[in-house]
């Protein structure tokens, strides 16, 4: 006798799964043969794994639709391999972590099997230097925190023949590809010539994208060139040089004597010290040994005459600055104390930092955007001032506008009504050239009219504020000291430790 069972084991075994008929047709087919009923029934069917593809209109993807095996021949990874290549999809282009785990499963439901390269853009021009930037000379410390200062400034200076710049051209990139391996074209790189102002450099005679030094002097770079300035080479500024007016740039391996003066048009150096002297720069001024200047009276405001004057386009720095005029377009560093000294910067007041005492002590200071010192004063109370910003003109300049159109629209009615009085006849008629003139006057007064009111209008809705401008005191406070930020003073008869003042409406508030 059959039972059902059975006949579902038998179909197990013979190799056909759970893939055969419905359990009611098994059943029929029990009690026929139990019945002892002769005839055929289909049963089961063997099928072999089947695979449908498809290509995206893009070509950019190529999707599996995998139908699993029923009793039959499963994919291996050959078949999937020799599809693809029937299909016209290059090896680049197969996801070989996701037709592993396809055959794994045995079965796939529109699944990306393959994906296009996408083609690599080329890179722009790029520009190398091969001598180091003073930017790239970062400051080192020993174990006691001391800073090799003239590694910090290292001024460098190169020979004619020297390489300077390599310019790498720009480059195609590399061709995509299409799942049907179709090429796709990359997006080539931006080139870019060297700066043609480039100057006292040229191409080397056997590499056009090399540039050489021509003449000797101090490399500057750009973004896409290099210049060399002229370089003057001292050992000091004295007696034997005389003052100094150099187109190109200046190193001093010694000190600047008292009374010379020395002027560049580039950066200048000097190693040793500056006595009493005259320096400026067009570029950036280093000074490695420190300034000890002078004073020579008093000036008609009250304030001490001093002896020395430095200056610089760029940024100015110093071991220390004593009874000194110091003005810098950008910043200016002091590593150990400025005493009795007038400062100002386009930019920051930098004192002591990282390392040094960083003290202000006296005289006043002005910076463009920040004062940063570890002590501002002394002990002593010794009177400091120091500012940074600028004061706000906003209502001196509106009443200096309104006042004008004031005038503006005073003069205009006159011209308005003597014209209308010409007109009715209460008045003769000047010169036919006058009567030209008083039109001409009158359209001149309404045009200056309307263009005060606008200027008016936007000056009116424009913000007056700014809290980025800042005095900040990392250590000591001490008293006597004046305080403006952005127009707003503060007189300070107490001492404070870590501060931070900045201007918050008409207000200077400390927010250490």
């Amino acid at each position: 006798m059959i039972t059902l069972e059975g006949l579902r084991a038998q179909l197990s075994e013979a190799g056909y799964g759970a893939f055969y008929a419905p359990t009611a047709t098994l059943e029929a087919l029990v009690q026929q043969a139990n019945s002892g009923k002769a005839g055929q029934l289909v049963v089961a069917e063997r099928r072999d794994a089947r695979m449908e593809w498809h290509i995206s209109r893009d070509r950019m993807t190529a999707e599996l639709t995998l139908h699993a095996a029923w009793g039959g021949r499963a994919v291996t990874d050959r078949d999937l391999a020799k599809a693809l290549q029937d299909q016209g999809v290059p090896q680049a282009c197969w996801l070989r972590k996701t037709l592993g785990r396809v055959l794994r499963q045995g079965h796939a439901e529109a699944v990306i099997v393959a994906r296009a390269v996408p083609p690599k853009e080329g890179q722009n021009t790029r520009f190398h230097s091969l001598v180091a930037r003073e930017e790239d000379l970062n400051l080192e410390e020993d174990a006691r925190g001391r800073v090799d200062l003239y590694h910090l400034h290292d001024f460098v200076v190169v020979e004619p023949g020297t390489p300077l710049m390599r310019r790498l051209p720009a480059t195609a990139g590399e061709p995509g590809l299409t799942v049907l391996g179709e090429p796709l074209a990359p997006k080539a790189g931006r080139d870019r010539p060297f700066d043609p102002k480039s100057e006292g450099v040229s191409p080397a005679p056997d590499d056009p994208d090399l540039l050489v030094a021509d003449i000797r002097g101090h490399p500057v770079f750009s973004g896409a060139g290099v210049r060399v300035d002229p370089t003057l080479r001292l050992k000091a500024v004295g007696l034997e040089s005389g003052n100094i007016d150099f187109d190109g740039s200046v190193e001093v391996a010694g000190d600047v004597g008292s009374g010379f003066v020395v002027k560049a048009t580039g950066d200048i150096v000097v190693r040793g010290m500056v006595e009493k002297a005259d320096v400026s720069a067009g570029g950036s001024l280093a000074i490695l040994g420190g300034v000890m200047g002078e004073e020579v009276g008093k000036r008609h405001d009250g304030d001490l005459q001093l002896r020395t004057h430095l200056s610089a386009g760029g940024i100015l720095s110093a071991k220390f600055i004593n009874l000194a005029e110091v003005r810098a377009k950008g910043d200016i560093h002091v590593r150990e104390y400025v005493l009795q000294s007038r400062l100002k910067a386009g930019q920051d007041i930098v004192l002591g930092q990282p390392t040094g005492k960083g003290s202000l002590i006296g005289g006043w200071a002005h910076a463009g955007r920040a004062v940063i010192v570890n002590r501002l004063g002394s002990e002593a109370g010794v009177a400091t001032e120091v500012s940074v910003g600028r004061p706000p003109e906003k209502s001196r300049r509106l009443q200096s506008l309104k006042q004008a159109l004031e005038l503006c629209e005073h003069n205009w009615h006159k011209v308005v009504e003597t014209l209308q009085c010409i007109e009715r006849g209460e008045r003769s008629a000047p010169a036919s050239e006058k009567h030209q003139r008083l039109y001409v006057t009158r359209d001149a007064l309404r045009t200056r009219r309307q263009r005060l009111l606008t200027l008016i209008e936007r000056l009116a809705s424009r913000r007056q504020s700014s809290d980025t401008c800042r005095v900040e005191v990392k250590r000591q406070q001490h008293a006597n000291i004046s305080l403006t930020v952005d127009g707003v003073r503060r007189y300070d008869s107490l001492e404070h430790g870590p501060s931070c003042w900045v201007r918050i409406g008409a207000e200077l508030l400390n927010r250490p």
